[in-house]
């Protein structure tokens, strides 16, 4: 068995090796124009090969978007993830009856698999046992469906963790040098401040030796790198006095590309003027030039959500039970492929004038180095649940309906191989047929009803009649009031795993009972 740590990103996945003490980032051979090249990323990008009705993944899909048609892209594929609640088709713009999602990531992680086969890192026919990184705040739904689809492709999924939590434990490690003694004696509380390509992410971490606790966790869901060069894309195409939107899907395609390229030049330093010569995205106009001091003057309001989340962090409770402000903080760690703009470290000073930043030497891979020294069982992580999941109830004899929480958000997860926490719930049924209405929030209000960030799950429909096999179809159309059966008691055992999952048992008296594992419609 080879264990791995991988982190599933927006832009590029990337995937650490756990060996002996060591964690190499494991190479992505592709073939190109100018021969065989080699690299550290395998980029989260599909396309359909409509010549010969196959998608393409990774390098071989880079390669078809940089000479075919736009519209055969699906650029960042974790984003689709962020609506998805059990079902529906995706990327009608690729083909017109689109995609299964679950289908399409799991097909992403095959191909992700068969680049690791032929890496030459690992033995023939080697099986990965897999920790895979998702975002601070995903929904439940990304981390069932994500979870589900590595695992459909052949990976031992043995663990999970948030992005920021694996950053963390790549912090440490950094400046112990994996000198376990060292790591032992390592105590900080730092706030992990993780900037990637899709989405925004930031987690307050206490590190007490190999035991890292995340303390509390905050985000922006929408916002990421794609977003910023979008600001550039769209600055270039003021600049040629087109409208963005009335470009053809291929020349926002190159353009956003092209936009991507100039920004990552930035961090490299000395550069002043962002530059297009248009016919090298396919559009008659002339070469034109954004100012580096133009785009950060459009960026301001961009990337005021972040600091805006870490003040939220700073400011909250949990920060408060430790003694931590932004004057004893011992870090902000800067991690993923938009911190590197200068300017992201100038706001964060500007806000924060006593906060001590560290940039990581490692912007694309420090995650999924996290990841992977969590899968060389050396550290323990204790994360947190970002949401609250809970299920609508009728109150008042039916007269309103309530939300009853489940789990709270800030509930700490069980440590890997633990058991699941459980929550049970008794209650006589007033209909035949139990309609039960998941969802989840980033916040509730000071009355109990979901305030922020609401995120539907799939529906469970479950016979509370005796007279109605459990496993029986039932649609919300058969559900009727049943007084008689309030005599009855049904109960409801809920379970909730390591990597935040969660499961449902519904029992009736009568012994019958069915167990849901939510999403799956």
């Amino acid at each position: 068995m080879a264990r791995i740590g991988i982190d599933f990103g927006t832009t590029n996945t990337v995937v650490v090796a756990s060996d002996r003490g060591r964690y190499p980032v494991v190479p992505h051979a592709a073939d190109t124009a100018i021969g065989r090249i080699v690299r550290d990323i395998f980029p989260s990008l599909s396309a359909w090969d409509a010549e010969r009705h196959r998608l393409l993944f990774g390098p071989d899909a880079e390669r078809h978007a940089s000479r075919g048609d736009g519209g055969g892209v699906i650029r960042s594929l974790k984003r689709l993830l962020r609506d998805w609640v059990g079902g529906g088709r995706v990327a009608h713009h690729v083909r017109p009856d689109g995609f299964d999602t679950l289908e399409l990531l799991t097909a992403f992680a095959g191909a992700l698999k068969d680049s690791l086969e032929a890496s030459g890192l690992f033995p023939a026919h080697e099986r990965f046992e897999a920790v895979v990184t998702w975002p601070a705040n995903a929904n439940g739904a990304q981390r069932w469906v994500t979870r589900t689809a590595f695992r459909q492709a052949g990976f031992d999924v043995i663990g999970t963790l948030s992005e920021p939590a694996a950053a963390a434990i790549e912090y440490a490690n950094r400046f112990t040098q994996g000198d376990r003694p060292a790591a032992r004696r390592v105590r900080a509380t730092i706030l992990v401040f993780d900037f990637g390509g899709g989405t925004f992410d930031t987690s307050l971490v206490r590190i007490d030796g190999t035991e890292f606790t995340v303390l509390d966790t905050a985000g922006v869901e929408a916002l990421g790198g794609d977003d910023l060069d979008d600001v550039l894309a769209r600055l270039f195409a003021k600049r040629m006095r087109l409208p963005f939107d009335d470009l053809s899907p291929l020349q926002r395609e190159l353009l956003a590309q092209h936009a991507r390229r100039q920004k990552e030049g930035i961090a490299a330093g000395g550069v002043r003027s962002l530059t297009l010569v248009p016919q090298d995205v396919g559009i008659k106009a002339k070469p034109c030039i954004v100012s580096v001091t133009t785009y950060f003057k459009a960026l301001g309001d961009v990337v005021a959500p972040a600091l805006d989340a870490v003040e939220r962090l700073l400011a909250g409770p949990a920060a408060s039970r430790v003694g931590v402000t932004a004057e004893t903080l011992d870090a902000i760690y800067l991690v993923g492929g938009s911190s590197r703009l200068p300017l992201v470290s100038k706001l964060l000073a500007a806000r924060f004038p006593g906060l001590h930043q560290v940039m990581t030497d490692k912007p694309f891979t420090a995650t999924a180095m996290g990841a992977a020294i969590h899968a060389a069982d050396t550290v323990t992580m204790h994360d947190i649940l970002s949401r609250h999941f809970g299920v609508i109830r009728l109150a008042d004899h039916g007269q309103r309906e309530v939300f009853d929480p489940i789990f709270p958000a800030g509930m700490r997860l069980p440590a890997r191989g633990s058991a699941p926490v459980e929550h049970r719930v008794e209650y006589a049924p007033r209909h035949n047929i139990g309609h039960l209405r998941y969802l989840e929030c980033a916040a509730v209000d000071d009355s109990g009803r979901p305030a922020l960030g609401v995120r539907t799950w799939s529906d469970v429909l479950f016979p509370y009649d005796p007279a109605i096999p459990v496993e029986q179809r039932v649609t919300p159309s058969d559900v009727q009031d049943r007084e008689d059966l309030l005599g009855s008691a049904v109960s409801e055992t809920y379970e909730c795993d390591g990597d935040g999952v969660i499961s449902v048992r519904v029992s009736r008296p009568d012994g019958q009972s069915r167990s849901f594992e939510i999403f799956r419609s």
